[in-house]
């Protein structure tokens, strides 16, 4: 019954499952396996029905449903695309080991179709990656056959996503998460008389601590504070190395990592004040930043990244979980001064957060290309300057204004690619 077969035959539901059968499907043509996957839902049409039923119950040495709720669901659906492919796959006799399913979410094993039930399933909710790693071994165990290697993995990533292009010898951007600032021009470093730790709880505006000595962009007028000892510096002096000498002589140490620590305090500060936006503190003591309520009743907020404008939803509720795309932000000096943003998704439900949600934090973006995640970055910071749309945004800490450049950086390469 095996003899020929070399087709490993991959069933999903279309289209909730669509990005992880294209990405597996590459990944093991690549590796050199034969491999079928539908990703427009073909089964819907008989002409393309009798091709896949044929190819199931014909050719394919292996079957891997990749099982989900959707699928589970869509298995019970009397002539559904996946309820087909059950029947015909269960047709097929005579194969050991015929049928290898991979569980995609969270969803119970018990639950899984009838065909699939005493089997061990791979599991690749965790890690795709890891996912992969244990198929593969299986695939070595049972000695699936493999022919050339495919030495272009993006061709086959085009073929399964349907994309026509080429590489171009021409100069082309591509866009980041790296969000360019100014620097404050300068920092005061105090000694207060008594306790460094209690003047810095009393002190308003970001600070930093070394040893007896506060750093910050303020000024002591108004402090309820003695200064014992003050200097100001400029601030290309005090990170022009890892150490600074005061003029009575003492050296504060690591001075960029305290003015480091000093920026994101900054970038903090403003944050918290902002009426329209909200701080969900990880264990971990990342700060992510979410917004209040949305500026429409569609859940929608305008972005503009050069002359693109656009809409992108920063929340939305997914079955009873409300969901809230977010930010945290990481100041870095070098190579020149940027904070970075990265993108968190913050789920709750009636009693508040979730802290160990991976089942929803992967379900909700499932659908997400890499634009979608960064024109959200433009939806939140437009968001955060209130909708004015420019291109930077300003605020105060304490004497000092810095300044985003909200275009993010963008690095130039002297290849660019083009599609039809």
């Amino acid at each position: 019954m095996e003899k020929g077969r070399k087709l490993i035959f991959i069933s999903h539901a279309v289209p909730t499952e669509n990005y992880l059968a294209v990405w597996l499907a590459s990944k093991l043509r690549l590796l050199g396996y034969e491999i079928w996957v539908d990703k427009e839902d073909l089964r819907s049409g008989s002409a393309f029905w009798n091709d896949i039923d044929k190819r199931i119950r014909l050719e394919s040495l292996r079957f891997i449903p990749l099982v989900s709720e959707k699928y589970i669901e869509n298995s019970k659906i009397q002539g559904s695309g996946v309820f087909l492919e059950l029947q015909a796959a269960q047709a097929v006799k005579g194969i050991d080991n015929y049928i290898l399913p991979i569980r995609s979410d969270f969803s119970n094993h018990n639950n899984f179709p009838l065909i699939t039930l005493g089997i061990n399933s791979i599991d690749f909710n965790e890690n795709w990656g890891t996912g992969l790693k244990k198929l593969l071994k299986e695939f070595e165990i049972q000695g699936i056959p493999r022919h050339e290697l495919e030495p272009n993995v993006l061709s086959q990533w085009h073929k399964y996503q349907g994309i026509h292009g080429e590489v171009l010898k021409r100069p082309e951007w591509f866009g980041s998460n790296w969000i360019e600032c100014s620097l404050p021009k300068s920092l005061s470093i105090y000694k207060f008389y008594g306790d460094a730790k209690r003047a810095m709880r009393e002190i308003p505006f970001a600070c930093s601590r070394d040893k007896d000595f506060l750093l910050g962009f303020f000024n002591d007028n108004g402090l309820d504070l003695r200064t014992e000892f003050r200097e100001d510096v400029e601030v290309k002096d005090f990170i022009y190395d890892n150490s600074f000498i005061l003029n009575n002589g003492e050296i504060i140490k690591d001075t960029e990592n305290k003015f480091t620590q000093l920026m994101n305090k900054a970038l903090n500060t403003f944050f918290y004040s902002h009426e329209q936006i909200k701080c969900r503190k990880r264990k971990d003591k990342t700060r992510i930043y979410y917004t209040v309520r949305p500026p429409t009743k569609s859940g929608r907020y305008p972005f503009k990244i050069g002359e693109k404008k656009g809409w992108r939803t920063l929340k939305g509720k997914h079955g009873n979980i409300y969901w809230n795309y977010g930010l945290s932000f990481q100041f870095q000096l070098k190579p020149f001064p940027h904070f970075v943003a990265n993108a968190h998704i913050l789920t709750s439900n009636e009693s508040g957060f979730i802290d160990d949600d991976r089942k929803n934090r992967r379900s909700i973006p499932k659908e997400w290309f890499n634009r979608h995640w960064y024109d959200r970055i433009f939806s939140f910071m437009n968001y955060a300057n209130n909708g004015r749309n420019e291109e930077t945004l300003e605020f105060a800490s304490g004497r000092e204004i810095i300044e985003l450049y909200l275009q993010t950086v963008q690095f130039k390469s002297a290849y660019g690619y083009e599609e039809s």
